[in-house]
């Protein structure tokens, strides 16, 4: 007789029943948040994004704080508020850059945000290097996994046989 043996799954993120673990605070605000804004209502959608800041603004390291402070700069960036969503927009940046490094490809969407905001406060030299850096980030990207699908063709050829003669 063979016996089954059944095994238990745990995917990253539950608990060792399976579960979710509870959401934080910060986290049922966040999500608050961004439901008002779905709704059409972006200043109680503020709130909550700043609500939730509050809670977790203290760890930098923590992602929740540069989600905020994106959401806080779109939402801002639809009421018309451009000084606000600079402010939460390039306080995002110094975060993601210090967490994911200069040239990560995450970077390009909150760049791209802040050419928008900076063309619509005047500020066309600062739009323009946020626009550029984007492009230069994306080129970059391109490149190296253009060089990497290059890399792994060439491993996959395997050796190379060549005819060897003998000059003698």
């Amino acid at each position: 007789l063979l016996q089954h043996q059944s095994r238990k799954l745990r995917f990253e993120g539950t608990d060792s029943s399976g579960r979710m673990p509870p959401k934080s605070k910060a986290e049922v605000l966040s999500d608050l948040g961004m439901a008002c804004f779905k709704k059409g209502d972006t200043a109680k959608g503020i709130g909550f994004f700043e609500q939730s800041l509050k809670l977790v603004e203290e760890d930098t390291s923590n992602p929740l704080v540069v989600t905020l402070l994106l959401n806080m700069g779109v939402a801002h960036t639809v009421q018309g508020d451009m000084a606000a969503s600079l402010q939460s927009l390039e306080r995002a940046l110094t975060l993601q850059e210090r967490e994911l490094g200069a040239e990560h490809v995450d970077l390009i969407g909150t760049l791209q945000n802040l050419t928008v905001v900076s063309s619509k406060l005047g500020k066309t030299e600062k739009a323009v290097k946020y626009m550029q850096r984007a492009g230069e980030i994306e080129s970059g990207a391109k490149l190296r996994a253009k060089v990497q699908q290059l890399e792994a063709e060439k491993a996959q050829e395997g050796p190379r046989i060549t005819e060897v003669t003998d000059a003698a």
